[in-house]
């Protein structure tokens, strides 16, 4: 009876974020918050165009659109709640929230992997087999891996809520971060963790790792297709058609390893909140940049809708 009596239920979980940066509250919130109002008008911007402009229906285009969709829903999840912790100066969530905010964010993150991996093959297929492209790759085909991506991360993320909502904890959740990070919070069970860890590190291998090897594969493929290339203006034209997204995997996975393989002892725990935040904030804001800034194909998409407004409203 005594032992049932300490496996108690709490409702609610205290989320520590940046209490030694106290002095700098109200400077922090107003940083957050221009930078996700900057994110979301941005990712809606490009879903949007991708969306209406018939010269971006495309499978890259497609994948674009859904990846920073992810981005927004992910920033989304997390942003917000900071946003009122700091403005209160506290950070309290329920555990029904802490759940859900843990689930989302290993969906996005599924999802987001394995669209980088599709796009990883598209590149592939652009710069290897151009003359087959279109019949190895087209928006149909690329629409059902989408739903497929989204459809097994959300079966996913509920095996992982399902468990997550039922563990039984021992004493106060207080988590030494500014969201519900999933390490610190199953620290504090006290019933059995253990089919949650397995299968979380089986969706982990799954879904991060063996995408990652994926896209490393791809990319000597076509490393080796672009020095076979005899002009040097051949090679550039090539290289330019992936670069914008091998820097946005070199950006995902060099945070993704980086937040992952660093010790969770007190020393690294700042450096660790650091690179936190600017994997939840600043790459969602920069990502939209990155396929844009030398983009033609989106600066016309732009420029025509930007005519069909004039042409509606003057």
């Amino acid at each position: 009876m005594l032992l049932q009596k300490n496996l108690t239920l709490k409702d609610e979980v205290l989320i520590v974020g940046f209490e030694n940066l106290s002095d700098y509250r109200i400077p922090l919130f107003l940083l957050l918050l221009i930078i996700y109002t900057f994110t979301c008008i941005e990712n809606i911007l490009i879903i949007f165009l991708v969306r209406i402009s018939s010269r971006l229906h495309c499978p890259m285009y497609i994948l674009i659109g859904n990846l920073l969709f992810c981005e927004f829903l992910y920033t989304t999840d997390l942003v917000p709640l900071i946003l009122q912790h700091m403005l209160l100066g506290r950070g309290v969530i329920s555990r029904l929230g802490c759940s859900i905010q843990l689930s989302v964010s290993g969906c996005i993150t599924m999802v987001e992997t394995l669209l980088l991996t599709l796009m990883s093959y598209d590149r592939y297929l652009a710069i290897c087999k151009p003359l087959r492209y279109s019949a190895l790759i087209h928006n149909r085909l690329c629409l059902y891996f989408v739903n497929g991506f989204w459809f097994i991360s959300f079966i996913s993320a509920a095996v992982i809520f399902y468990f997550v909502i039922n563990i039984k904890f021992c004493g106060p959740l207080t988590i030494d971060h500014f969201f519900c990070d999933f390490t610190p919070y199953i620290s504090f069970a006290c019933s059995d963790i253990l089919p949650l860890v397995l299968f979380s590190l089986v969706i982990s291998i799954l879904a991060t790792i063996l995408p990652f090897f994926l896209i490393v594969l791809s990319y000597i493929f076509i490393i080796i297709t672009i020095l076979r290339i005899q002009t040097s203006e051949g090679r550039q034209k090539a290289f330019a058609t992936c670069s914008s997204h091998l820097l946005v995997v070199t950006l995902y996975y060099g945070a993704l390893f980086c937040l992952y393989g660093m010790p969770r002892s007190s020393q690294f725990l700042n450096v660790y909140k650091g690179l936190s935040f600017t994997y939840f904030s600043v790459t969602p804001m920069v990502n939209p940049i990155i396929y844009t800034l030398r983009n033609q194909e989106i600066h016309k998409a732009l420029q025509a809708a930007i005519s069909k407004m004039k042409a509606v409203y003057c």
